[in-house]
């Protein structure tokens, strides 16, 4: 099982260098939404079951009907916002907690367990952004902290996340405003 993470994690890692690159939103959504199915695939043959997995099932939950929003042009609702960050939040913690080694204090293991949080809620203002170039912006902040988070945990998602930030970077010099 743990090559078979790792080798969703790579695969994860192939289809985020070219998320950034396409040109309209619902192509990013869509591979958004690929990406965090693999991750959380990874994550779970890994052992990970906690926050990482959960918040990469509300990722692909938020991309689907953001898929759904730009298919119909239709606004994403202030409630949709609220539910997303509650549901993030929610189920950040809830892994956190639930896992074996929690204890309740700070410790760095807490704090490690916070960025899969943070992260997706970059990825929930990227999804609800209005505009590609802003899209990428939270889609980097993303990648960031999923960057922090994997290379503690000795993840090849931690390439998605590299990859990622470079893709982004491009994508948001390629597609600037001249």
């Amino acid at each position: 099982m743990y090559i078979l993470g790792q080798i969703f994690g790579l695969i994860g890692t192939v289809v985020t260098i070219a998320t950034p690159q396409f040109r309209t939103k619902f192509q990013i959504l869509f591979c958004n939404a690929s990406v965090n199915a693999l991750n959380a695939l990874s994550f779970a043959m890994l052992g990970q079951t906690g926050s990482a997995v959960y918040l990469c099932l509300v990722a692909i939950v938020q991309a689907l009907i953001s898929m759904w929003h730009e298919k119909k042009q239709t606004a994403v609702l202030i409630w949709e916002t609220i539910l997303f960050f509650v549901l993030y939040a929610g189920f950040g913690f809830y892994g956190m907690i639930s896992s074996d080694d929690f204890v309740w204090a700070i410790t760095m293991h807490n704090l490690l367990q916070l960025l899969p949080i943070i992260g997706a809620v970059m990825l929930m203002f990227s999804v609800f952004a209005k505009g590609e170039q802003k899209t990428r912006v939270f889609l980097l902040l993303n990648s960031a902290a999923w960057l922090i988070y994997t290379a503690a945990i000795g993840s090849t998602i931690f390439f998605t996340s590299v990859a990622s930030i470079i893709s982004t970077i491009t994508a948001l010099w390629k597609y600037r405003k001249t």
